[in-house]
């Protein structure tokens, strides 16, 4: 059984939290906003002793992941491992990747179990307007006659050419 078992290993000692598996994750699979297939969660930072700081990035495949099986079906890597930009993630058998697990710590093996109804439910829309057809408030639009930048200068720095008149 585990020569035909896929899973994907995770240096979490190494991961910077760029989230671009995340980021992949959502855009193979057209996810929307509150749903992942992969998170990056944060351990830390707390102090472990005077000048010594544990933080950690720990990516963790949720019950949405399908271990990218469009992909890896035509012989190519979860999008997750193939954006990881610090190349902490490792798609493979689990035969293959229990061994490199036991050659460092800081690592976890995910064998993901693809239940998404299990994990979150029908997606349900938080926005009671979508499909119904609704317009913008009419408003009066008067012209500002004592314009300045953000920064509120009044100098030659900030002009932008409005001629007061």
């Amino acid at each position: 059984m585990m020569e035909n078992t896929y899973g994907l290993l995770i240096d979490y000692e190494y991961c910077t939290g760029c989230q671009s598996c995340e980021v992949a994750c959502k855009e193979e699979h057209n996810y929307p906003v509150g749903k992942w297939g992969i998170r990056v969660h944060d351990d830390g930072p707390w102090e472990i002793e005077e000048n010594m700081i544990n933080w950690n990035k720990l990516p963790f495949p949720t019950d949405l992941c399908d271990l990218c099986a469009a992909r890896t079906a035509v012989g190519r890597e979860p999008t997750c491992a193939h954006h990881c930009l610090a190349n902490v993630i490792v798609y493979g058998t689990i035969a293959e990747l229990a061994p490199k697990l036991a050659e460092k710590p800081k690592q976890v093996l995910f064998v993901p179990q693809f239940k998404p109804l299990e994990a979150r439910g029908k997606f349900e829309p938080r926005n009671k307007l979508v499909g119904k057809v609704h317009h913008a408030a009419a408003i009066e639009v008067t012209e500002n006659k004592h314009f300045t930048t953000s920064s509120q200068r009044s100098d030659s720095r900030t002009d932008v050419g409005i001629d007061e008149a």
